[in-house]
């Protein structure tokens, strides 16, 4: 099998969607030796931070000498960047072999009467086995949704589960209150091991303390009381936390010291726990760490922001940075988001910091039609009484060229919503220029 193969056997198997439930991977393992149960792990799980977190972590045990995988989603710029060691994504060969290897199960699987394992379960099946294969040392595992039924939770003994921010996000699958997220989130947490939670509604954490009550599992909590930022703009931020001073890292976003202080809690928590951390790997780490796509500042004169802010939490966090860094300058947006999603609360947070809005629709099965979008935006400006101008920007393409030409060079751009978006979105501003601009990245 080729790596063009292996990837439209991935593309077949997507049309049967996504499908919440253990059965499928579990199954799925069995019949390729458990992998998961050679792998130590840090299993991470939450609505927003998800990412970011796992960056700055795996960046301090990398520094600290480890080899170290991390499975991430959805990928950005490249398929393969969802499986990593080291930062280093996995090959083509590598993935045209495991798959071949996998697609030959699931034949078996279904020719006995099994249902055809999903995507996600396949791809995280994949990431396991080459971790396994890899001799990784530690393997930092995002969530895909939920976690309670999401295929990662096949890990019966993590080092240390990390529950980042919770709000509401695909909420037909996971529970329309925050209550009810926090319920399938808490379930990655498991029988006496340690878990990690960001300090956050008093009505998600006591869903996550009651869970980890009775799971016998001792729960912590981020002190934020404990954390201070001295020094924030565009290229960076310095802040401490609880005895640690002087710590940087080079992620704009207000919200990014935050996931940055966890993982920090999460690597003294490791420490403790008996592994080794290099006293400068957690400010060596901090630094290295880069996440493209939230916050990512990707020109300079106009700014452009490119956030992947796809739900109320994600949205409050953009707003929060706005704030910060460019109170009283000129903001046009550009948005596009899944048609799944809850918009009309992103609009009604961030409406108010634009002059104008362009609309477009991702190019996904599940993109909102950027006419939707847009009238959708324009009833919530009547709503709250705004004067934002509104323009129904079509293609992803076509959105970015208008907004750009109508910045000018002290104007700022934030482009958000759909993850799927920031490759186009991100190709599209780079390759525009103002006349005479010699200030792009």
């Amino acid at each position: 099998m080729t790596y063009e193969e292996a990837i439209d056997y991935i593309g077949s198997i997507s049309s049967f969607g996504i499908k919440l439930g253990m059965e499928r991977i579990v199954s799925l393992l069995s019949h390729l030796d458990d992998p998961q149960k050679f792998l130590k792990v840090i299993h991470v799980a939450g609505t927003n931070g998800k990412g970011s977190f796992g960056t700055f972590l795996s960046e301090i045990l990398m520094a600290s000498g480890y080899k170290v995988g991390r499975y991430i989603s959805p990928a950005l710029y490249d398929y393969r960047e969802r499986i990593q060691i080291n930062g280093q994504y996995i090959s083509k060969e590598a993935v045209s072999g495991y798959i071949e290897k996998i697609r030959k199960i699931c034949i078996q699987m279904t020719a006995g009467g099994e249902e055809q394992p999903t995507v996600f379960e396949v791809e995280t099946a994949m990431a396991l086995m080459y971790f396994r294969d890899m001799d990784c040392d530690y393997v930092v595992l995002e969530v895909g949704m939920g976690g309670r039924l999401d295929s990662t939770n096949v890990i019966d003994e993590p080092l240390l589960s990390v529950i980042t921010s919770i709000s509401k996000d695909h909420t037909q699958a996971l529970g329309d209150t925050l209550e009810a997220i926090a319920g399938e989130k808490a379930g990655i947490i498991k029988e006496g091991c340690p878990v990690l939670a960001y300090d956050q509604d008093e009505s998600v954490i006591k869903v996550l303390r009651t869970q980890a009550q009775q799971r016998h599992a001792p729960l912590i909590l981020t002190d934020w009381t404990a954390l201070c930022v001295s020094g924030t703009s565009i290229q960076g931020q310095t802040f401490d936390y609880q005895a640690l001073h002087g710590l940087t890292i080079h992620m704009a976003g207000i919200y990014q010291v935050y996931n940055a202080a966890a993982a920090v809690q999460a690597a003294l928590l490791l420490e403790k726990g008996g592994i080794p951390i290099r006293p400068e790997a957690i400010y060596d780490g901090l630094r290295a760490a880069r996440w493209p796509g939230r916050f990512e500042i990707i020109k300079n004169k106009p700014v452009v922001i490119v956030d992947g802010a796809h739900n109320p939490g994600g949205a409050a966090a953009l707003a929060k940075s706005i704030e910060t860094y460019f109170k009283g300058r000129k903001l046009i947006g550009v948005m596009g988001v899944f048609a799944d999603k809850d918009y009309v609360h992103i609009l009604e947070r961030l409406l108010p910091y634009f002059k104008t809005l362009y609309t477009h629709c991702p190019k996904n099965a599940r993109g909102l039609a950027s006419n939707e979008l847009a009238a959708a935006a324009k009833a919530a400006a009547l709503r709250k009484g705004l004067n934002v101008r509104i323009i129904d920007g079509g293609q992803t393409e076509d959105a970015c060229k208008m907004a750009f030409d109508e910045a000018e060079e002290e104007d700022v751009i934030a482009a958000f919503g759909s993850l799927s978006t920031v490759k186009t979105v991100s190709e599209t501003f780079k390759a525009l220029k103002k006349e005479g601009d010699m200030y792009d990245r």
